[in-house]
């Protein structure tokens, strides 16, 4: 009998940690304001940290505060950000939409609501925004409220996966979850900058090393099963159509 493979490996993720540990990254200046720390997380999601500080800083030249931002149409955000930004309108239409939720519960696009509640609500708070991504919820609750949450987008994923230090069969969807249990509260911060800076060295890398353009996983909601791949056509087959094409 085969043994099971674990979903996570100890040694490897260590490994990968201080290869890349960011002991000077203790926080983000962006975390002073918790708006401005979400808008940013939605910037760095399979995105290099320095484009997405770029993006942040053409926002706030652009806009008067980040109220003028949310009431930007989306064609406007993508300006802002810029027309060649990974991802660019999917990633505004869903920030939008949140900034939009925030709004239209507290008639403010403010989050000073969250301060002093417990860190599961601040968490299930965040996770039910429309339009949150998982990423952006775990980003800002780790960085903002110390919640136990890694950050964990395609990029960091496939990293990890092809550092060893996550097994393939673990999904997106379910990869921040195994991290945090098996990752020590106080470890969170330097996992998480040790894990941004390599990705950012997988982004510098160039597109083959990227990641395919997939959507990012919503928070709080679970994955849809992947659908089962079709078995490839036989050589044969594949030589009576390729002879079929050739002859058209």
């Amino acid at each position: 009998m085969t043994a099971k493979k674990p979903q996570f490996v100890q040694t490897k993720f260590s490994a990968l940690v201080k290869r890349h540990a960011q002991p000077e990254h203790t926080a983000d200046p962006n975390a002073v304001d918790p708006v401005a720390l979400l808008i940013s997380s939605f910037l760095m999601y399979d995105a290099p940290s320095h484009m997405a500080e770029a993006a942040m800083q053409k926002i706030r030249s652009a806009t008067v505060d980040f109220n003028e931002f949310r009431v930007s149409l989306v064609e406007e955000m993508v300006q802002m950000i810029g027309v060649r930004y990974p991802r660019a309108e999917e990633r505004c239409k869903a920030l939008r939409r949140v900034l939009y939720d925030i709004f239209r519960h507290h008639h403010k696009v403010g989050l000073s609501h969250l301060e002093g509640h417990p860190k599961q609500h601040i968490r299930a708070y965040l996770d039910n925004l429309d339009g949150m991504i998982a990423y952006v919820s775990n980003r800002v609750c780790l960085l903002r409220y110390g919640v136990h949450a890694i950050p964990v987008d395609q990029t960091t994923h496939e990293l990890l996966i092809e550092e060893g230090a996550l097994s393939p069969n673990v999904s997106l969807s379910d990869a921040a979850g195994v991290l945090e249990r098996n990752i020590r509260a106080g470890h969170g911060l330097e996992s998480y900058f040790a894990l941004q800076a390599a990705a950012d060295k997988r982004h510098a890398a160039g597109p083959k090393a990227a990641p395919k353009a997939a959507k990012p996983e919503k928070a709080a909601k679970p994955a849809k099963p992947a659908a089962k791949a079709s078995k490839p056509a036989s050589g044969a087959t594949r030589t009576k159509v390729a002879a079929r094409t050739k002859g058209r």
